[in-house]
C-alpha cells in the first residue's frame, strides 16, 4: 500500500513536471471576441502594460501587422498605420491631427484615438486591418475626396460588393469632429 501511493505520488509529480496535468488547469485564456476586444481597444491606456495589451490585441484582431512604435502598428509597409493615445494623452483630442497627405479616422468623436490612417489612392478595405464599423471622427489632409461606405451582402458572400452603399465624403483639407453615420464605414475610396 505504500509503495502504490509512492508511485502515484511519483507519477502525478512527473505529469505536472511535463505539464500534462488537467487541460482545464493549463488551458490559456481564451482570445477575446471581436466586440470585447474593441472595446479594450478604444479604451485610453493609463498604463505601459495597457497599451502594449492594445497593440497585442489590434495585431490579434487584424493579423500581418507590425509594431513600429511604442504606440503604432503599420499593415503593408506603412500602407495602413494605426496609432494609440499614449498613456497619459487625452482620449479626445479635440482638434485634427492627420499627418499631410493622408486621411485619417479616429474610432471616437472629436478626434479621440485610436486613429487609423491612409494615403493610397483608390478602394481599400477596413476590414483588412481590424477597422470595419471603428469611425467616428475623420480628418483629411490630402487634396482629394475620400468616399466611405458601408459593406452588405445580405448574408450572401456571392453578392460581393453590389449592394454596398455610400455614407459620407470627407472632402480635401476637411475634417468631421463627429460623421453622420457612426461605427458603419467598412470602405474607403480615395478619389485621385
Amino acid at each position: 500500500m505504500k509503495n502504490a501511493r509512492r508511485l502515484a505520488t511519483t507519477l502525478l509529480a512527473i505529469v505536472t513536471l511535463l505539464g500534462l496535468g488537467s487541460a482545464a488547469a493549463n488551458a490559456a485564456p481564451a482570445a477575446p471576441g471581436r466586440a470585447e476586444a474593441l472595446a479594450v481597444l478604444g479604451q485610453r491606456a493609463t498604463t505601459a502594460a495597457q497599451l502594449q495589451r492594445q497593440i497585442d490585441l489590434q495585431l490579434t484582431l487584424a493579423p500581418g501587422g507590425v509594431q513600429t512604435a511604442v504606440n503604432e502598428v503599420s499593415y503593408g509597409g506603412g500602407r495602413f498605420v494605426v496609432t494609440y493615445a499614449l498613456p497619459g494623452a487625452g482620449a479626445a483630442l479635440a482638434a485634427a491631427d492627420c499627418p499631410s497627405g493622408w486621411f485619417c479616422f479616429y474610432d471616437h468623436t472629436n478626434y479621440g484615438y485610436p486613429r487609423g490612417r491612409l494615403s493610397d489612392c483608390g478602394w481599400q478595405d477596413l476590414g483588412a486591418y481590424g477597422w470595419n464599423d471603428r469611425t467616428e471622427s475623420i480628418d483629411n489632409s490630402t487634396g482629394n475626396t475620400i468616399d466611405y461606405s458601408n459593406h452588405q451582402d445580405y448574408g450572401n458572400p456571392a453578392n460581393g460588393h453590389r449592394y454596398d452603399y455610400h455614407l459620407f465624403y470627407n472632402y480635401g483639407h476637411s475634417s468631421a469632429s463627429s460623421v453622420g453615420y457612426p461605427n458603419q464605414a467598412d470602405h474607403v475610396n480615395r478619389l485621385c
